[in-house]
């Protein structure tokens, strides 16, 4: 990305970035920015911009960092409770096969959930612990973060279903006679 556009992106993510000031005469002002505007990725990552800023950022990270904890924290505890709940009720099921069958789906939803959760905390570790880090290694986790839940989702559940099951069955098949 060149030099033009990381400016650009820096700057729109300024003028989306606001700190809550506690004082009676202004009650929000756009974060100044000293000297740099290059983003570590090519989006708007709020840690990103935390870091380029030259004002006290501490109310904007408390904030970022609280609905962060509050967000994960509540998904991880809901996501818990209700799996727990599923598996109680599968376990009453009577037929191995539809036990098999919801725990396919539930394996399916959690997969999805690790992919989504897993390139989050990747990033966050990488911006927290990683300063000495090549450059490419911060662009590589933003843009994994950005990418791999969704790209995950689909391939996670595409093939849980029986045309594309079938279709990579017989790709499959087909490799392998045209490769002896």
């Amino acid at each position: 990305m060149g030099y033009e556009s990381a400016n650009t992106i820096a700057s729109e993510c300024q003028n989306t970035t606001w700190l809550q000031r506690t004082d009676r005469t202004k009650s929000s002002l756009p974060l100044p920015f000293c000297s740099s505007r290059v983003l570590s990725h090519s989006f708007c990552l709020h840690q990103d911009v935390m870091n380029l800023a030259c004002a006290n950022t501490t109310p904007s990270v408390v904030y970022g960092l609280t609905a962060i904890l509050l967000v994960m924290g509540l998904d991880a505890i809901l996501i818990c409770l209700s799996y727990i709940l599923i598996l109680k009720a599968v376990l009453r099921l009577a037929l191995w096969k539809e036990r098999l069958k919801v725990f396919s789906t539930c394996i399916a939803h959690i997969c999805v959930v690790l992919a989504f959760y897993v390139p989050l905390i990747g990033l966050s570790v990488v911006h927290r612990f990683g300063k000495d880090l090549a450059p490419l290694v911060h662009i590589t986790m933003g843009n994994i973060y950005i990418l791999v839940p969704a790209v995950l989702n689909l391939i996670i559940y595409g093939v849980r279903t029986k045309e594309i099951e079938r279709i990579l069955i017989s790709i499959k098949i087909s490799d392998a006679r045209t490769a002896h």
